[in-house]
């Protein structure tokens, strides 16, 4: 460990020397000031920190090869040349200040392999910048040390820095790995402050979003779920190419939180709708981890929101979201729409007992509104049945007959136009045609009243017979008309017959004719009260000729 913290300060002090003699030879006014460690990685721990996977490969922890110790950071599995292990340092490190980056490589490959340390920046515009910090041929089995200092870009959103090796398939080692320069004091001093919530809706800027993989992210007020401005994810070259942003200081690790965001995509080119992956992305010990939160298929032109629930381990680093089109099997061609363009909007990260609170919160609002909303249509329910009530009442009281309550003659009228209209309601009804015998003899033998009585008699039974299943209509004096849907001549000639024997101090006849709708006999409503009106006479004349004492004189 001693000989470990003479190299660290003879390190520090090299970059201080490295950094100060470009400005020797103009100014009198040198600083003193040691440039700061931010960062320091010799995995002694057994742990590979905030170091991850750039590209495809795998980190693990080498316990039997190290620089000053027997533990490093191998990198195996590398198809690609510029796969190898990264260290995201945005956070760390300030745009438009020097930093020295220093750390030992070593190979056990055959020959010298051209290793670097390379500097990738993201603008706000979202186009990516690669700077070459370090390179040297390292022979085989000899750790070399890489040096470089470097500016970062004033206009920098995100810094990572990677090492990268010519060779594809060459696996390499890394160890006592440092940055060296001015702190970011706000990151330094500040420690890691988790959010209960938070919003990115792109509004101002980024929120911090940036490219994953050979691709760009731009900001964009062409389209919106909400506000004026999106992100917009384009020049994909493969399916995991998306926008992503790091939330490993926002989120509790070992917490369940709730994701969602909106995703959009046009174009005549693309399928009428395609799969969106939300996933999450961090490192465990060196390995890089891919979850899917929630997928889900979007309808080309409509905003559709992708939401679920993950928890992230506690010993999760670099943890980061993203947004992707659907996988495509290994080996599989890509096609337009794998490497679609498309927007993401109203992004939110909360945790899970938050959302459930404001679910809760938003349950109750709803219901309130709704009993509110339930009382409130009750009562214009009521309102409107009572006015309802009323009018048909006061139609009602129109229609009907004062003294007998059956319906008026204009009720009947208006009934007849219907079944005239409409054949099919005629051929439903029974109907029947009654008139009240020797009405003339009952008001001049026993006055006006004993005849009104006689009438209201009629009516009585009329409507007690038809009951609920049709009406009753007083179209004259003494003359009505029954409309039923059930039949009724019967019922009616026996209650008359049974009515005529009940001595009430006067004689009480009452003469009848049916008729129902017959196809080439009684085709109207015309032809079948017709038929009813000639029964009735023929019945009249009969009741007639068998009490001549009643007839009018």
């Amino acid at each position: 460990m001693k000989v470990k913290k003479l190299l660290i300060s003879a390190i520090t002090f090299l970059a201080f020397i490295n950094s100060s003699l470009p400005f020797t030879a103009f100014s009198d006014d040198v600083s003193t000031q040691e440039p700061a460690i931010i960062v320091g990685s010799d995995f002694e721990d057994g742990k590979a920190g905030k170091w991850m996977p750039f590209g495809n490969c795998e980190l693990h922890i080498d316990n039997s090869n190290g620089h000053l110790s027997e533990t490093s950071l191998k990198t195996a599995n590398r198809k690609m040349a510029y796969e190898g292990p990264s260290y995201n340092c945005s956070d760390l490190i300030q745009p438009g200040q020097e930093y020295t980056f220093n750390g030992w490589v070593y190979h056990e490959s055959s020959g010298a392999q051209s290793i670097s340390f390379t500097l990738k920046t993201q603008d706000s515009y979202g186009v990516d910048s690669f700077t070459q910090i370090a390179t040297a041929e390292i022979e085989p089995n000899n750790w070399v040390n890489l040096s470089g200092t470097i500016p970062i870009p004033e206009d920098a959103l995100s810094s990572l820095v990677y090492i990268e090796c010519s060779t594809d398939n060459v696996n390499f080692s890394i160890d006592d790995f440092y940055i060296l320069g001015e702190s970011n004091n706000a990151a330094d001093t500040e420690p890691a402050k988790t959010e209960d919530k938070f919003v990115m809706d792109f509004e101002g800027d980024f929120d911090g979003w940036s490219a994953r993989g050979d691709m760009t992210v731009a900001h964009t007020d062409e389209y919106s779920k909400t506000g004026t401005h999106s992100i917009y994810a384009t020049n994909r070259t493969k399916a995991w190419n998306g926008p992503m942003v790091n939330i490993s200081n926002r989120v509790a690790k070992g917490e369940s939180y709730y994701y969602s965001a909106y995703v959009m995509y046009n174009g005549a080119e693309y399928e009428d709708s395609h799969i969106f992956r939300m996933e999450l992305q961090y490192s465990e010990n060196g390995v890089g981890v891919y979850n899917l939160i929630s997928s889900k298929s979007v309808k080309k032109g409509k905003w559709t929101k992708i939401e679920g629930y993950y928890t992230i381990p506690e010993d999760a680093q670099n943890v980061c979201l993203y947004i992707q089109t659907d996988n495509v099997e290994e080996g599989k061609q890509l096609t337009k729409n794998d490497t679609m363009s498309y927007y993401v909007d109203n992004v939110t990260v909360a945790k899970a007992a938050v959302m459930k609170k404001e679910q809760n919160i938003r349950n109750i609002i709803i219901a309130l509104c709704s009993i509110v909303i339930a009382i409130f249509l009750i009562v214009i329910i009521r309102v409107i049945y009572k006015r309802v009530k009323k009018k048909n009442e006061a139609l009602e009281l129109v229609s009907k007959d004062a003294m007998t309550g059956s319906y008026n003659r204009n009720a009947y009228e208006q009934r007849i136009k219907e079944l005239n209209a409409d054949t099919e309601q005629c051929k439903k009804l029974y109907y029947a045609l009654c008139d009240v015998n020797f009405l003339k003899y009952l008001n001049d033998n026993h006055g006006h009243k004993t005849g009104d009585a006689a009438i209201i008699r009629c009516a009585d039974i009329l409507k007690e017979i038809v009951g609920k299943s049709g009406k009753v209509y007083r179209i004259g004096g003494d003359e009505f008309v029954c409309m039923a849907e059930n039949p009724i001549s019967e019922k009616i000639l026996e209650a008359m017959e049974n009515e005529s024997k009940i001595d009430k101090g006067y004689p009480f006849m009452v003469a009848s004719g049916f008729a129902q709708y017959d196809e080439e006999k009684y085709p109207s409503i015309t032809e079948i009260i017709a038929q009813c009106d000639k029964e009735m006479y023929a019945h009249k004349q009969k009741i007639k000729a068998e009490n001549e004492q009643f007839s009018r004189k």
